[in-house]
């Protein structure tokens, strides 16, 4: 009778042990996406501390190594945007031209609940603000006049305090948008980490464009030309092939 080699056994053991841990690492996701609460259909999308889509495997690898993640999703669609923190660095903004905008569920300080999908069929520009911010204070009559100028879009707030705290932002500096509060989650898993930040979105929920603040020694009018131009130039670029 011949005998069974070692190096065959060894082999089987390994393939054993790969197949045992590839199926303790789809039960973790399976707890993980359960966890989320999505509904029967989940969709969700690993990104590393860059931004950078990873599968479960790496995303699981990265947890192990004592990083947290930040997680939003929008749970009538089922779907979800995780993101790898390294706790106490600030995330890097990492959404281009073209990347899909994550999914998110925010209160609204008109009352109710947003998500993505409430703005998609025209173009949206998103400010990213808190109340005492010099910069987002000096924008505002800026906003205020673009939006005045352009009902064929959609535009909204979104600042990571707490109601009371937009609501007085709002009073105060008399800022006419809709705001979405306690919003910290999702300006985590985008990496936005300076203020004011502008985000231009497409009709489809896209990213068409980004820019960091505005130059506070312009004037009002100079301010409002430079918004002008370069949601044009967004517009243009979105047209473009990517």
């Amino acid at each position: 009778m011949r005998r069974a080699s070692p190096l065959l056994g060894w082999m089987l053991l390994a393939a054993l042990f790969t197949t045992s841990l590839h199926a303790a690492q789809m039960l973790d996701e399976q707890r993980l996406i359960a966890s989320l609460q999505l509904g029967a259909s989940p969709s969700v999308r690993y990104l590393d501390q860059a931004g950078v889509s990873v599968g479960y495997t790496a995303f699981a690898r990265l947890l192990g190594d004592g990083k947290t993640f930040s997680s939003t999703k929008d749970s009538q669609t089922g779907a979800a945007v995780l993101r790898i923190q390294t706790p106490g660095q600030p995330g890097r903004f990492a959404f281009k031209r073209g990347d899909a905008f994550p999914p998110f569920e925010l209160p609204a300080l008109q009352g109710g609940t947003q998500r993505l999908g409430s703005y998609q069929g025209r173009y949206t520009l998103i400010s990213f603000f808190f109340a005492d911010c010099a910069p987002c204070v000096a924008e505002v009559p800026t906003l205020n006049a673009y939006a005045r100028q352009h009902g064929d879009m959609n535009f909204v707030a979104i600042t990571y305090e707490d109601a009371d705290a937009a609501r007085q932002f709002a009073t105060d500096r008399s800022f006419a948008w809709p705001i979405l509060h306690n919003g910290q989650d999702l300006i985590d898993t985008l990496g936005v980490n300076t203020y004011p930040t502008l985000m231009l979105l497409d009709p489809t929920g896209h990213v068409a464009g980004v820019a960091i603040g505005m130059n506070m020694r312009d004037d009002e009018a100079k301010r409002l030309a430079d918004l002008h131009r370069w949601i044009g130039l967004w517009q243009t670029a979105t047209r473009a092939p990517l």
